[in-house]
């Protein structure tokens, strides 16, 4: 990725899951442990010990309920806003999934994994990570998942040159705006998305609203 620094994922390479070393687990439970600990304490100083224990158990499970729950929660303001200028600029913005979306347009169909806050990246010395995880692995599973779009929609057949390419938003800083591992684009949302409206137009109004109407049968 960029030229005079770190490398670019140019392909997907092996998809090797990195897992958090023992230590940085026991950091994290430990941490969390004392902010839960001094919550209890707090709240027992000024509402009593029955308040505390209350307060305790509520801080302890939001852990894992903002886990199950994350995926679920609506897009913020935002990223929201991002996707309603594609709507502006002639693109049907689908959902596909909890934090997937499907962009239909002049430019093109996108495959938008648009789970940013999960999506910090960043170089641990030896390869991109994405969240916790290889960058090659994050875009791996969403190259398959765009293939297996391509083929439900028959894209090939009846739209011949037309691909779903994906593209994983991401936070942080990024050595350039735009980045590219194989056929997959990696980018902050607001680069992101003008890097789709800035594409040429390979599809006419008629042909995007085939498109379109072929996914919103498919994911519904």
């Amino acid at each position: 990725m960029g030229q005079g620094g770190h490398p670019r994922p140019e392909g997907p390479g092996r998809p090797a899951v990195v897992s958090d070393s023992v230590g940085a687990r026991l950091t994290r439970f430990a941490a969390r442990s004392l902010f839960v600990l001094a919550a209890g304490v707090m709240a027992g100083g000024f509402l009593g010990w029955r308040a505390g224990l209350l307060v305790a158990a509520l801080v302890a499970l939001s852990h894992p309920l903002l886990a199950v729950l994350g995926p679920r929660l609506r897009a913020p303001y935002g990223r929201g806003r991002l996707l309603r200028a594609l709507h502006r600029n002639g693109y049907h913005v689908i959902p596909d999934g909890h934090s997937r979306h499907l962009a239909v347009g002049p430019g093109g169909v996108y495959l938008l994994e648009t789970r940013v806050w999960q999506h910090a990246v960043s170089w641990n010395g030896d390869d991109w990570m994405v969240g916790n995880r290889p960058a090659a692995h994050v875009v791996e599973r969403l190259g398959s998942h765009a293939a297996r779009l391509e083929h439900l929609l028959h894209l090939a057949e009846d739209w011949p040159g037309i691909s779903v390419v994906p593209v994983v938003m991401v936070a942080g800083r990024l050595p350039e705006p735009v980045m590219r591992a194989g056929r997959t684009i990696i980018a902050r949302p607001r680069s992101a998305v003008g890097h789709v409206l800035a594409q040429p137009t390979v599809l006419d109004p008629r042909e995007v609203d085939g498109v379109a109407e072929r996914i919103d049968h498919l994911v519904r």
